[in-house]
């Protein structure tokens, strides 16, 4: 009897490793194809921004704006000139 536990035991933590091993879907469909470099902006397209994300200029005529909704405490950028890539230090969205 006390085989049968410990099989049992070791098939429950095997079981267990294996449907934590397995990972998870995004909440963010978008995520999925999102390039691990960054997003290229769209100009005059808004972008949500959040902590630890980083705007880089493609060249000197890149010109953005910013805009902090203090309510929701929420920022935005927007390409107006130029171009730019949002590197995201987690998920974004637009």
């Amino acid at each position: 009897m006390k085989i049968r536990n410990l099989l049992m035991l070791a098939l429950a933590a095997l079981l267990l490793l294996l449907v934590a091993g397995c990972g998870g879907s995004s909440s963010n469909p978008a995520a999925v194809d999102e390039d691990p470099q960054g997003i290229a902006l769209v100009l005059n397209e808004e972008y949500e921004v959040f902590a630890g994300d980083m705007l880089v200029p493609e060249d000197e005529d890149t010109r953005i704006a910013v805009r902090h909704v203090f309510a929701d405490d929420k920022r935005y950028v927007t390409l107006l000139a130029g171009s730019a890539t949002l590197v995201s230090g987690g998920e974004w969205q637009r």
